[in-house]
């Protein structure tokens, strides 16, 4: 099987990307392994997903810090051992989390468990992009994992590591400076000088929320030969927004929705 990657993802100037946002979270339980089958076999380039630390350093694939929200546990996820986040179900939350998103009175499949990284990518790994959320503040040992394992799998050409803040960024280039990155430090205040700012920084590419996105910053992310993924489109009115601005990838909950539009659009 050929790998995907980022490079044959983004060469398609007039084709817009979608990144699915914790997988299919929309429909699926988010940051679950069905979710993310589920965005791939609806057509998504990308997954993204989010890393945060079992109490013995090893990265687990949920949003929040605590499992309060998505599971029927409670507690930091820090502070649980991987057996007993195993044995968490996964399935206890419904919908956007950005949006229309609630807790369900009753988990909605039994079966649903919070995957490990290394079960993620023992899955996914070369079947479609990635977009690695590494949560803040992430414990060194932890982070070495994630770096590990990013190694073991080749995924240099069809993946990158998001991180919170340059600091953290230079964290990972201690570990391997190869590892193409994401800085979300600038969000909600990106501008101009910030695209020139991750620019040499040396980033992948940008991820700017919403109020960020204008067809200047998006035309000199282009001309910088920076991919925009622009986090989050939902509906048809804010995709086409998007688009006329310049975007070249978004990220959403609901990527069935999003690419029926783009079709419309001719951008896909």
């Amino acid at each position: 099987m050929t790998k995907v990657k980022l490079a044959d993802i983004f060469s398609e100037p007039n084709r817009v990307v979608v990144t699915a946002h914790r997988g299919f979270s929309g429909k699926w339980p988010e940051n679950t392994l069905p979710a993310f089958a589920a965005a791939i076999e609806f057509g998504s380039e990308i997954i993204e997903y989010d890393l945060h630390s079992s109490r013995e350093n090893i990265p687990v694939v949920i949003h929040d810090s605590t499992v309060d929200r998505t599971t029927d546990g409670k507690g930091e996820v820090s502070s649980l051992p991987l057996a007993a986040i195993k044995e968490l179900n996964a399935s206890w939350w419904e919908g956007s989390h950005a949006e229309d998103g609630y807790r369900l009175g009753s988990p909605a499949d039994a079966s649903s468990r919070i995957p490990t990284f290394a079960e993620l990518l023992a899955t996914f790994s070369g079947r479609v992009g990635m977009n690695i959320q590494i949560k803040s503040n992430p414990p060194p040992k932890m982070l070495a994992e994630v770096c590990r394992l990013f190694r073991h799998h080749h995924l240099y050409a069809s993946a990158y590591l998001s991180v919170s803040s340059y600091l953290e960024g230079l964290a990972v280039r201690e570990l391997d400076a190869t590892i193409p990155l994401c800085i979300l430090e600038d969000q909600n205040h990106m501008d101009v000088a910030a695209i020139h700012k991750q620019h040499e920084f040396g980033v992948c590419c940008v991820q700017p929320m919403r109020r960020d996105v204008v067809p200047e910053l998006c035309a000199t992310a282009r001309k910088l030969g920076l991919p925009t993924n622009v986090f989050w489109a939902n509906d048809a009115a804010t995709v086409e927004q998007f688009v006329n601005a310049g975007v070249q990838g978004l990220l959403t909950d609901w990527p069935d929705r999003v690419i029926a539009v783009l079709l419309q659009l001719g951008r896909r």
